[in-house]
């Protein structure tokens, strides 16, 4: 594949990421939380390893989760990454019973290696979803018999706009460096409905602000790889936009109109994370631990509480014989498990996730990859006044690889 098919192919994938981000690209009552849940996007073979990858090479496609990896691309490679994840979630709780479905794209990557010296990547892609919806909610009129109706619905989140740059030290030692770009706004439209008259609060948040985070990558005796990566805390800025209106009579009127008021800023905790992994022939084991550290922001939400976060990640992946000429001896099969305690305690009872994923790796041509992976998912709990999420996500990525910058000879 010529150059100018891969810059195609990457315009018309940003073409459609913008669109898919003005819708919701999640069903999560959670997600009214703070600026929404992480995003449950996956890209390339990490989403069927349980989501683990800091330890892991750049040996089939990009890997986002160290930007030290992208010091072992091959000399003069570069990489196409782009997917795109279907959520399917049961939600249940008190009388609640519903299934929902939410479509959206995982990322859009592109990278390269500078003729052996370097790799670097630029990738956009979603950081948090929020999409709830809380109807026909019943309060009294004060001083009076007569109730009226509330409708909230929130739709939104945060994109990632990052850059990774990896280096080769040693023959062992990589490092990394990243620099991240947050960027998004969250709606919450709410409707107050009488007998009489109908009101409506539509509010718009903007945040943005950067962030910046290390790798590392360490290969001890050739089996073993470890890995490290830091994200340092940050403080994102916001605005918000406001205009109430009031129907009555058939008519509309604006009752107030308020644009780019200050709002308190949102803080981003220090996050560090571990990596191990081993081959054994052709059997990749692998392991993560990463833990953010939500209590020393000293935020409060009138939801629930901001607490420590800790996921631990496993993951295994196997092929027969990954430089064979036959077609499904190079077939990559994974496996992986996740558990996320997550960083919500509501009514004293922590928003925590168990996931199990299953993936495949088939080759395209020489170098490319088509990966999909399906992972089941458990979030949340019916105990008190909360909801349960049975989470079905179904990932989609394509790597495209391809030498550049090399000169034809000619004997």
């Amino acid at each position: 594949m010529n150059k100018s098919k891969y810059i195609l192919i990457f315009t018309l994938v940003i073409g459609y990421f913008g669109y898919s981000q003005s819708n919701n690209l999640t069903n999560s009552p959670y997600s009214l939380f703070g600026l929404g849940v992480e995003s449950n996007s996956g890209t390339g073979r990490n989403s069927g390893l349980g989501k683990t990858g800091i330890s892991l090479d750049a040996s089939y496609g990009l890997n986002l989760y160290n930007p030290a990896s992208l010091a072992t691309m091959k000399p003069d490679e570069f990489f196409l990454d782009f997917g795109g994840t279907a959520e399917f979630v049961s939600l249940s709780g008190n009388d609640l019973n519903e299934q929902k479905s939410t479509y959206s794209f995982s990322n859009m990557s592109f990278g390269f290696n500078g003729g052996g010296k370097y790799g670097i990547a630029l990738t956009l892609k979603p950081s948090t979803d929020v999409g709830y919806s809380l109807t026909g909610i019943e309060s009294n009129i004060e001083g009076s018999s007569e109730q009226f109706y509330t409708n909230i619905e929130g739709t939104g989140g945060l994109n990632e706009l990052r850059l990774d740059y990896g280096r080769a030290i040693t023959k062992n030692l990589n490092v990394g460096f990243k620099a991240a770009y947050l960027f998004g706004k969250i709606e919450e439209d709410e409707s107050i409905i009488t007998s009489t008259s109908y009101l409506n609060i539509n509010e718009v948040n903007f945040y943005r602000g950067g962030r910046l985070g290390l790798g590392l990558q360490y290969k001890f005796k050739e089996k073993h790889d470890f890995g490290f990566t830091v994200d340092f805390p940050t403080k994102l800025t916001g605005t918000k936009d406001v205009v109430i209106g009031k129907y009555s009579n058939s008519a509309y009127s604006v009752l107030e109109e308020t644009e780019d008021e200050d709002i308190d800023d949102f803080s981003i905790p220090l996050n560090i994370g571990f990596g191990y992994s081993t081959k054994i022939k052709t059997l990749l084991l692998t392991a993560d631990y990463s833990k953010s550290f939500w209590s020393s922001t000293d935020q409060s939400d009138a939801i629930g509480d901001y607490v420590n976060q800790d996921v631990f990640s496993f993951g295994a992946s196997y092929s027969v014989d990954p430089k064979s000429y036959k077609y499904w001896k190079r077939v990559d099969f994974r496996m992986g498990l996740n558990y996320n305690s997550g960083y919500l305690k509501v009514d004293d009872k922590r928003i925590d996730t168990y996931a199990a994923s299953v993936g495949i790796g088939l080759p395209i041509g020489k170098k490319s990859l088509l990966n999909v992976s399906y992972t089941f998912g458990n979030r949340g709990t019916t105990d008190s006044i909360l909801i349960q999420e049975n989470i079905n996500t179904l990932n989609i990525n394509i790597s495209l690889s391809d030498l550049w910058f090399q000169q034809r000879k000619y004997n």
